[in-house]
């Protein structure tokens, strides 16, 4: 079944409209790093009793991986995933870069009502304290669901980026 939905999920890179199935909002692989439920409970649905930390490395590399081997047919090799791009998932373990990770979920951007390192934060609770609620002591808190460096939001968001 991994292979099926791989299919699926790789075709707006077969018709050339992103390298990344996950930049391509319209497919199920997006939705579900986008978070939404539906779309997650597909790809639970195949990796059954798995935790979708691991359901989402493996079917990573499951997608890389179909994603970049030939069909073998002269001219139904357009939009194939690159080796170099292979290579990184598979160094990375299917897990997503910082990066990736961001860009699959907006809602920091947003919900989290500012982003950058401690110190910014702490800069722009200063420089602008008037917007702050006089009950919030800290000005950041580390974001959940990833290795963000050092990353930070003004808002502690309960529910993980990447949940």
């Amino acid at each position: 079944m991994a292979k099926v939905a791989a299919y699926i999920d790789l075709n707006p890179v077969r018709a050339e409209l992103v390298e990344d199935p996950a930049e391509y909002r319209f497919c199920g692989y997006a939705a579900a790093m986008g978070g939404q439920k539906e779309a997650r409970d597909g790809y639970e649905q195949i990796y059954l009793g798995r935790e979708w930390k691991e359901i989402i490395r493996s079917y990573r590399i499951c997608l890389f991986g179909k994603g970049y081997y030939s069909k073998g047919v002269v001219g139904k090799d357009r939009g194939r995933v690159s080796a170099e791009r292979l290579e990184q998932v598979m160094k990375r373990g299917g897990k997503l870069e910082m990066a990736e990770a961001l860009r699959c979920r907006v809602r920091y951007f947003t919900d989290g009502m500012a982003l950058g390192s401690a110190e910014f934060l702490k800069q722009l609770q200063a420089d602008y304290g008037e917007w702050f609620p006089e009950q919030r002591k800290t000005c950041s808190a580390k974001m959940k669901g990833a290795d963000w460096g050092e990353l930070r939001v003004i808002r502690n968001l309960r529910v993980s980026p990447l949940a």
